[in-house]
């Protein structure tokens, strides 16, 4: 059903000018029931530019609470001291690395001397100065070619 107000100025909509509203809302501002095609609409909205407001805005509740704000600082605050936890243990574990890799290197280095001192006692050098100073003659290179006499 559509009401429509008692005009209160008899203002004839041809004798003005056009684009002029001498302080009132324009004419194409206004609803009116008929579309654009002239059929009325269910609505009553379509064809027209200006939307009339449904219903006064309800007044909601902020998104933001004091209680969860609370809530996310606590979370914040948790996670920061699990973040902060975690950072100092890495730090831990990071110079235990460090001193088993400086005595993991000392040992090396240390079995290396070892290892080259040893060497130095059983090489072919030492082993030819032995068999010379009890008696052995040496046979020279390893390589020869054996004639075997039929």
């Amino acid at each position: 059903m559509y009401i429509q107000t008692p005009i209160k100025d008899k203002l004839d909509s041809k004798s003005q000018p056009r684009g002029i509203s001498y302080g009132k809302p324009a004419g194409w501002k206004t609803k009116n029931g008929l579309g654009s095609n002239g059929f009325n609409e269910s609505s009553g909205t379509y064809g027209t530019r200006k939307k009339e407001p449904n219903q006064k805005k309800k007044t909601s509740l902020p998104a933001f609470t004091p209680w969860k704000v609370i809530l996310v600082s606590f979370v914040i605050g948790v996670c920061g001291i699990l973040y902060i936890g975690h950072v100092f243990s890495t730090q831990q574990a990071l110079q235990e690395v460090r001193q088993l890799e400086i005595e993991f290197n000392k040992a090396q280095r240390h079995y290396n001397a070892t290892r080259l001192e040893y060497d130095r006692l059983v090489g072919p050098k030492e082993i030819y100065q032995r068999a010379r100073q009890q008696g052995f003659i040496n046979a020279g290179p390893a390589d020869q070619i054996i004639h075997l006499k039929p």
